[in-house]
Order: structure tokens, then sequence, then C-alpha cells
């Protein structure tokens, strides 16, 4: 019996730790891709449009990531995506994933952080990475987005050297199953 492979979608707002976090996830398999969703986004060179201003640039990127998701948990690999990602997203990932493929488990999880963490993390990027205000308005969405507060994951109070720890959460715990 073939085993069952699951694609974890590691959301929230700029800023809240979806790098860090999903990096360090995709290293706690043995057979593991990371996908980046900003990397497929600007693949698009000529015409581009941020997603959150072209829902035609957006359900590319979803397109782009659920089609390499696909080629990936065929491959036998657990995926680790890195992106921003409401439930209207995921769900339509969702259902293309599930009509391609058998034994995969979809995980969804919004990383989140007080908003006065939110902006002081926000600050310590690079000047070029930083977001400011776009912070506030993802993580106003999220609030507004995402009804099922089960998939949320609070990161306010942890350190960095509780980075297992939340590998372990979003692993084991089952209400982030989608």
């Amino acid at each position: 019996m073939k085993t069952m492979n699951k694609i974890y979608i590691i959301s929230g707002p700029t800023g809240v730790g979806k790098s860090t976090t999903t990096k360090g996830l995709a290293e706690q398999f043995d057979q593991s891709a990371y996908i980046e969703g900003d990397l497929i986004n600007h693949m698009v060179v000529g015409g581009y449009l941020p997603p959150w201003k072209s829902d035609e640039s957006l359900s590319l990127v979803w397109d782009n990531i659920a089609d390499l998701s696909i080629n990936f948990v065929q491959a036998n690999k657990n995926v680790i995506i890195d992106y921003v990602a409401f439930p209207e997203e995921v769900e339509r990932f969702s259902q293309k994933i599930y009509a391609a493929v058998q034994h995969v488990e979809i995980i969804y999880v919004v990383l989140w952080v007080d908003l006065d963490e939110l902006l002081r993390r926000d600050a310590l990027r690079k000047k070029e990475s930083q977001m400011g205000a776009r912070c506030l308005e993802l993580a106003n969405e999220f609030k507004i987005k995402v009804k099922d507060k089960r998939f949320f994951y609070n990161t306010t109070h942890l350190k960095p050297s509780d980075l297992e720890e939340t590998f372990l959460n979003i692993r084991e715990n089952p209400s982030f199953k989608y």
C-alpha cells in the first residue's frame, strides 16, 4: 500500500514567519519538496500584476502550485507550500489535488502573531522586503476570511528555539487537516 503523503500549506500575513517555518518543516522529512509561492508569482515578467490586484494572476499562481504539488506527490514527496493562502484558494487547490492524486492529505495552517509583533518582525526584515501597512491589511483579511479558527497557529510568544515544537504541532495537530 502506498504511503499517505501530505501537502502543507503554511500561510499567514507577510512577516509572520512563513519562510522560516516552511523551510524548517521541509527539512523534517526524508522525502519533501518546498514550494515558495512568491517565486512562482514572480516568474511572470511581462504583464506582471501583483496577485492581490489581479484574480487572473492569483489563479495562475495557484494552478502552477497545484501542478507542481501533484508532480511531487506522485514522486512520493511531502510538499510544503509557503504562500499567502485564503480559504477560497485552499478550497480550489484541494479540489484540483484530490481530483488528480489519491493517498494525499492537505494540511492548512495560518501562522499568526499579535499585530505589534507582526510589525516588529516586519521591521527586522531587509528594507526591500519590508511590507509595512500591507502586513496589517493581510492580517485583517485573514481575520475576515478564515472563519474556521482551528487553522490559526499563534506564534507570538515563540522563540527561534521553539521551532521544533512548532514543526511537531504542525505535523501532529489533527485540527489543521483540511
